[in-house]
């Protein structure tokens, strides 16, 4: 099961996402992520995956799906892993290096510089 806390702060969206994200869940991240990035433009997300414990070949592209938005609309996307080793090691041959941070504090640094 997926959960999904979404908060926009200073221009960035702030997505944390706990429990699995795959081909069972993502319909649930499409419709209450994605959609409303469509809808509303959203130019920088940071997804804070610290406390989401599975992510499948679906679940990766979901994410890429939402970054590719973010370049659309001119942003900036990161992925915030905390200590979550068990994801990132999924997570590194899709993504660059740039898009992964400490902590969300780094990305509204990054974002607003």
């Amino acid at each position: 099961m997926l959960q999904i806390d979404i908060r926009p702060f200073k221009g960035i969206l702030f997505v944390r996402l706990k429990g699995s994200l795959d081909k069972k869940s993502i319909s649930k991240l499409e419709t209450e992520v994605i959609k409303f990035q469509k809808t509303v433009g959203i130019k920088n997300i940071v997804f804070n995956i610290e406390e989401l414990n599975e992510i499948d070949n679906y679940g990766k592209y979901a994410l890429i799906n939402s970054f590719n938005l973010c370049i659309k609309n001119k942003g900036q996307s990161f992925i915030c892993l905390g200590d979550n080793d068990k994801i990132s090691d999924k997570l590194t041959p899709i993504f660059s290096k740039v898009n992964f941070i400490s902590d969300e504090l780094a990305a509204v640094n990054l974002i607003n510089s």
